[in-house]
């Protein structure tokens, strides 16, 4: 039988817990000590996590760290901390797990500086895999921050990992003293965690929203003197955003308020969910240079060359596993940062194992009239789940399958000249040169992360054509014009939190109201808008730029490529895709990004696709421009 923690020695390098042979302390946080050690019987290192004895006398905690430790064990994530043992062995509570032999993503900023873009978005999109495991098998972080978030280093790459469910406890577990105590960093905590509610998997996505935006400019998204000043800026203050407007950087900046969203149900519902999209803003051009918002600060620096950064001959950062106190407090103090990497993200060499972090390589030479073989697809680029089914949208599949064959690397080298010269690498050939679903699903990664598009066309209601012209958004709202073709009328139309206004001609009047009576209800509204709500679910068909570009399914639809062709001065590839009776043509932009430029439904519904990510601020008119609509139904009536 053990002997109570009480009568244990304190554990020092060099002793031993039951088979752990204790090698050197890590890091020690308020739970208890880390220690590198040696599971004698395996011959392989480990994090042992020694319980401080506060905490192993208490029956409660012992319970629930025996709970959430089989849950750990249990969970298999190739990016969670794996956990090997638990158990009480000599008189101490222990917890031996998977031992990283880097950093944390704290200590690789405060080290190397901010990573670039693409790599910050790959370490956050490893660690959202992670998440979405651990939600999957119902665990809750609940103090997701960079100390946590644990990183190695191998040539070219880095592996990401979430650590430390000390403080986790199951979705479905009754609270305890320990599990109803509000748990987290106050940088990271969700604004409903400060009222009171309850960690949840929309908690630890917020938090992680915020560590995003910690890799990419070093420093927490809300700053103060006090915690109250912080906690008072996630509840109040906007979501921070990059500067910049090359494709990736917009779509980071929808993620980061997407994710940060203060009203937890305009989050992302999964974390899965916010990987998929970090995925699809890894396929996007990537501008070079600094991700951070322009400003002091931006100039790059040696490690050595900031303040506080090692120098020459410099102790290196010990390894961080769970458990271990970060080796300097929250927050980070804002580093210079590194200028991306641009090009795909391919091993230099086949045999290493690929992974989201892998650097673009110099390409091996070529044999003479050989090709170079082309690698496999990095195993990150798995497809991402399928978003939510609508009515209305049907030709778009939002966040479909991962562009595989496209990504898999260029290229084909042809020797000319005697094999002296190879020709260069063609993206655009080797898109054309794909299969047309591959075609389908470019467009649709490039699509998915888009926040506003002006949508131009026309479709059928009920006999009569209405053509629009409106810049739509990702929230829902729009504004633009809708034309009557029948009469010749036209609308102004603006959708704005789910209430619909109209501003119309006499013309639009007449085919809505007849002859009769139009005079009159002219001069009732004058120059002023009219709020008619009952158009809310038609003009979502296309005011939603998320809801037009989903769709029923068309996952058995069969694609064919018809040719190429042009859409407003952009070579297009035009795509055929169908399905039973259903028909519809795809023209794909076929530069990079592949955004969708047109829509075939049928001779009367197609669409066009521009202006894609412009700024645009749509609001409500005033309201004293706004006709009372009750008041003319009266008058009518």
């Amino acid at each position: 039988m053990s002997s109570p923690p009480g009568a244990a020695r304190a554990p020092v390098p060099g002793s031993r817990i039951g088979r752990f042979l204790l090698l050197e302390q890590l890091g020690q946080g308020g739970m208890g000590v880390v220690f590198r050690a040696r599971e004698e019987n395996l011959g392989r290192e480990v994090a042992l996590k020694v319980i401080a004895p506060l905490y192993a006398h208490d029956p409660e905690f012992r319970a629930r760290f025996t709970r959430e430790a089989r849950a750990q064990a249990s969970l298999e994530s190739a990016h969670v901390v794996a956990v090997y043992a638990h158990g009480e062995e000599d008189g101490h509570l222990y917890i031996a797990s998977q031992l990283i032999s880097g950093g944390d993503l704290g200590a690789l900023i405060r080290n190397e500086g901010t990573p670039s873009l693409v790599e910050a978005l790959e370490i956050i999109e490893q660690v959202a895999s992670g998440l979405g495991d651990a939600h999957h098998a119902g665990l809750v972080h609940r103090d997701i921050k960079p100390g946590n978030v644990l990183v190695r280093r191998r040539p070219g790459s880095v592996r990401a990992y979430l650590a430390d469910f000390g403080i986790a406890r199951r979705m479905s577990a009754e609270a305890t003293r320990f599990s109803a105590t509000a748990a987290g960093t106050p940088s990271y905590m969700a604004p409903e965690l400060h009222s009171g509610s309850r960690a949840n998997p929309g908690s630890d996505i917020y938090a992680l929203g915020c560590v995003l935006w910690v890799a990419l400019t070093g420093t927490p998204p809300y700053v103060g003197t006090s915690d109250y000043q912080v906690i008072a800026a996630h509840v109040h203050d906007p979501v921070p955003q990059l500067a910049g407007t090359s494709p990736m950087v917009n779509a980071t900046n929808r993620i980061l308020r997407t994710a940060m969203a203060k009203d937890p149900a305009e989050r992302y519902r999964t974390a899965t969910e916010l990987g998929a999209d970090l995925q699809a803003a890894l396929r996007l051009p990537v501008t070079p240079g600094a991700a951070v918002p322009d400003g002091p600060g931006s100039t790059a620096l040696r490690p050595a060359e900031r303040p506080g950064a090692p120098g020459p001959g410099s102790r290196p950062t010990p390894p961080r596993v769970p458990g271990a106190a970060a080796p300097t407090p929250e927050p980070i103090a804002p580093p210079p940062t590194i200028p991306p990497a641009v090009g795909p993200a391919t091993p230099a060499d086949p045999s290493t194992p690929a992974g989201p972090s892998a650097r673009p390589a110099a390409p091996p030479a070529a044999p003479p009239a050989a090709a170079v073989p082309v690698p496999p697809p990095p195993a990150f680029l798995r497809p991402p789940p399928a978003r939510r089914r609508t009515t209305r949208g049907r030709w778009l599949a939002a966040a479909g399958a991962a562009l595989t064959a496209l990504v898999a690397g260029v290229v084909v080298a042809l020797v000319v000249d005697g094999g002296s010269a190879t020709k260069r690498p063609d993206p655009e050939r080797d898109f054309l040169d794909s299969e047309p679903k591959e075609m389908v699903r470019a467009s649709e990664m490039a699509m998915v992360v888009l926040e506003t598009a002006r949508i131009s066309g026309q479709f059928d209601d009920g006999g009569d054509p209405v053509e629009v012209d409106v810049v739509a958004t990702s929230r829902g709202d729009c504004q633009g014009t809708m034309t009557a073709t029948s009469s010749g009328g036209v609308a102004e139309v603006r959708r704005v939190d789910d209430n619909v206004y109209l501003r119309a001609d006499a013309a639009y009047w007449r085919g809505v109201i007849g002859t009769d009576g139009v005079d009159r209800v002219l001069d009732l509204i004058g120059d002023r808008w009219v709020k008619e709500n009952d158009l809310l679910t038609s003009t979502e068909s296309f005011c939603d730029l998320d809801e037009f570009l989903e769709r029923d399914g068309r996952e058995d639809a069969t694609a064919v490529l018809l040719g190429t062709g042009e859409v407003d001065g952009e070579e297009v590839a035009e795509v055929e895709q169908t399905e039973g009776a259903d028909r519809e043509v795809l023209h794909i932009r076929v530069a990079e990004p592949h955004y969708l430029l047109k829509v075939e439904e049928s001779d009367v519904d197609f669409f066009e696709f521009s202006e894609f990510d412009r700024d645009v601020d749509i609001t409500a008119p005033a309201a004293d421009e706004v006709f009372d609509i009750d008041a003319l139904l009266e008058s009518l009536g």
